[in-house]
C-alpha cells in the first residue's frame, strides 16, 4: 500500500470514528462521503486539502497538543472557509469542552499520524 493510500485510509478512519461518535452532525457524514469519492477519483487532492487546511497551519499545534490555540484556528478557519475537512476542525470548537481524555487522545492520535503520514506522502 503507498503512503497516500494509507493517509486517505487514516482519514477515512478519523472521519468514521468521528461520525460513529457524532452521528447527528450531518456535516461529519457529508465529508466521509466527500473523502471517499474524493479518495476513488483523486486521493492526491485529499492529501493536498489535509495539508493546507489542517497540516500547514495545525501540524504544530496538533504535535504539542495545544487544544486552546486549536480550537482558536478552527472557529477562524470554520467562520471563514468551508470544505469536506471542517467537520473534523468542529469538533474542538463544539464537542472539546465535554469530551473525554479518552476521545481526546484518540483524536490528538488520529492527528498526529495523520500528520506524519502527510509529511510522508508529500516528501
Amino acid at each position: 500500500m503507498s503512503i497516500l493510500a494509507a493517509f486517505c485510509n487514516q482519514l477515512i478512519r478519523f472521519f468514521e470514528e468521528l461520525q460513529s461518535s457524532y452521528p447527528e452532525e450531518k456535516s461529519i457524514s457529508m465529508g466521509l462521503e466527500a473523502i471517499k469519492a474524493a479518495k476513488r477519483s483523486n486521493p492526491k487532492l485529499v492529501l493536498d486539502m489535509f495539508h493546507e487546511y489542517i497540516y500547514t497551519p495545525a501540524n504544530d499545534l496538533i504535535a504539542t497538543r495545544n487544544d486552546e490555540e486549536l480550537i482558536k484556528l478552527a472557529k477562524i478557519t470554520m467562520s471563514t472557509r468551508f470544505n469536506e475537512l471542517m467537520p473534523a476542525l468542529m469538533i474542538f470548537d463544539k464537542y472539546w469542552p465535554t469530551m473525554s481524555q479518552t476521545n481526546r487522545d484518540v483524536i490528538w492520535q488520529y492527528l498526529e499520524v495523520l500528520c506524519k503520514l502527510c509529511e510522508k506522502a508529500r516528501a
